[in-house]
């Protein structure tokens, strides 16, 4: 008597289905892992990216408080250099011979032939002397504003200074902005002559 084959048959397709169902299983358990992962990498990467912003930040505010430091610290010896110093002579610079525009720090072309002058002088006839450069503004405008323009002015005279080869630490900045006028009044030529810059030249 000839055994059937049905029941073979249909063992046979009973595995075939059930591993196509555990490896569809699988599969799928794989994408919710992959996607799982994918979105854990994500967020982590957005964290990272918001601590390297803060890590920037931090160092950023570092560095400016050290420059405001070092700021401070240059004042701080120029103002010891001009209380021990004696007056050896005064240079103003006036708008005529600096050409300072209203609201501007930017010199004009006989500025640098006076500068260069003054330079060689420095170079030659006072050595270790010390500058203390003061920068002056008008009337116009808000008082801190001009003590800003008056700093900036001060800055533009001893870069060019520098450039010209006066070292750093012989110089110092200071802004009296609209403070100390050279005369009264709020006319064209008043405003004229109190926009300077002067320097104090000590021993």
């Amino acid at each position: 008597m000839k055994v059937s084959s049905l029941p073979l048959i249909a063992a046979g397709l009973l595995l075939v289905l059930s591993g196509c169902a555990t490896k569809g299983y699988v599969n799928e358990q794989n994408d919710a892992l992959t996607t799982r992962v994918n979105g854990d990498l994500m967020r982590l990467d957005t964290r990272l990216n918001s601590l390297d912003g803060r890590v920037a930040k931090a160092e950023g505010d570092l560095a400016g408080a050290a420059k405001l430091g070092q700021e401070a610290l240059d004042r701080a010896n120029a103002a010891h250099r001009l209380a021990e110093g004696k007056l050896l002579y005064e240079v103003t610079l006036t708008d005529d011979q600096y050409k300072f525009g209203t609201n501007t720090a930017t010199m004009g072309e006989p500025a640098f032939a006076a500068l260069e002058q003054l330079a060689n002088k420095l170079k030659t006839e006072n050595k270790n002397a010390f500058i203390e450069i003061q920068g002056h503004t008008d009337a116009r405008g808000d008082k801190a504003y001009n003590k800003q323009l008056g700093l900036r002015r001060a800055e533009a005279v001893r870069d060019a200074l520098y450039g010209l080869g006066i070292p750093l630490h012989r110089m110092g900045t200071i802004s009296y902005g609209s403070s100390l006028p050279a005369v009264k009044g709020k006319g064209r030529d008043a405003n004229a002559q109190n926009r300077r810059v002067v320097l104090l030249v000590l021993s």
